[in-house]
């Protein structure tokens, strides 16, 4: 690593000034930062530590609209284990908490660590290879060479995949985030918080400099209401998705009223699929509508030459996803 100047602020306006700087950077429990640091992938010259904002930024509390508050710094852990989420309408977010990378990482990752890490992409995270992405090449490397982990979904010119197992789950619960910039904050969906066209050249959220999440908003859920996150990957554990997808329904007498679906892992951002969630209104859970719907998620796929496997897997992903919303 080169040698940076580590700041402790003591509050928002203190940390929003210091983000602002040339160089510098935001840091929560610095899962991923540390690992891009340690491939000298990124060197920032000043790393802004806002663990100190805990009290807050932490936390998961009630909003006065009813909705729930994810503090930005609330750990995965937390999400996972919280009795506030505990109806099946909030499953989603618990299983996606409660899936990411081991316990220990939970017990430390925190919620916008974790929707904010950056795209996972051996050709973008080397500092010895230089990608359109990375702003330091003339093309996306991963289109013409190992892309066993990329995208087959919703990318231009860029085939990196979003490696969040939260975000699909905030999606698909319709979820709010709020930030503060210059001493104003915003409320939004969490669905601005990406880029509508994944382009090489954009950043991979739409925070302007200097501008911090410091929360996450979920709606509250219907008694009737069910979500689920399911994923693939190769190892049980300690390992990255590859396919996920997360899905919300709302029953009335054993026929589904609502529905939303959103993909992971599979594209350069979350993923929602509303054309295909539309297959599931006023239709009776059965395999032979899951199987259409799955189809439908992945019908504009465009595999690359190593991972035609993701566009079969991922049906399966949203078969098993929407058979655990209707069990």
């Amino acid at each position: 690593m080169k040698e940076f100047t580590y700041v402790l602020p003591r509050s928002l306006p203190e940390a929003e000034a210091a983000a602002k700087k040339p160089g510098a950077t935001l840091k929560a429990a610095g899962i991923d930062l540390v690992d891009r640091m340690k491939e000298r992938q990124f060197q920032p010259t000043e790393v802004v530590n806002l663990l100190l904002l805990q009290p807050d930024l932490g936390g998961i509390t009630a909003d006065a609209d009813g909705s729930m508050r994810i503090g930005a710094l609330a750990t995965l852990a937390q999400i996972a284990a919280s009795k506030d989420f505990a109806a099946e309408g909030y499953a989603a977010l618990r299983e996606a908490a409660g899936e990411a990378a081991t316990p220990q990482v939970r017990n430390r990752a925190t919620a916008a660590g974790n929707v904010l890490q950056q795209a996972r992409c051996w050709y973008l995270r080397s500092s010895e290879l230089h990608c359109l992405h990375g702003k330091d090449g003339p093309s996306c490397l991963a289109q013409v060479g190992d892309n066993r982990y990329h995208s087959v979904l919703g990318y231009h010119d860029c085939v990196r995949v979003h490696p969040s197992n939260l975000a699909p789950a905030l999606l698909a619960l319709d979820c709010e985030y709020t930030t503060q910039l210059a001493g104003k904050q915003q409320r939004r969906r969490v669905a601005d918080l990406f880029p509508l066209e994944p382009k090489a050249q954009l950043e991979e959220h739409t925070l302007l400099p200097g501008e911090i999440v410091i929360a996450f908003h979920v709606k509250a859920q219907p008694k009737s209401a069910r979500s689920a996150y399911r994923e693939s990957r190769e190892k049980l554990s300690f390992d990255w998705a590859t396919t996920a997808a997360a899905a919300r329904v709302v029953m009335d007498g054993g026929v589904i009223q609502e529905a939303s679906l959103v993909l992971a892992a599979v594209a350069p951002v979350p993923l929602p699929r509303p054309d295909a969630a539309k297959l599931l209104i006023g239709q009776k859970p059965s395999d032979e509508l899951f199987h259409r719907v799955a189809l439908r998620a992945f019908a504009d796929a465009r595999p690359l030459s190593h991972n035609a496997y993701k566009v079969q897997v991922g049906q399966a992903i949203v078969r098993e996803v929407l058979h655990a919303t209707t069990r």
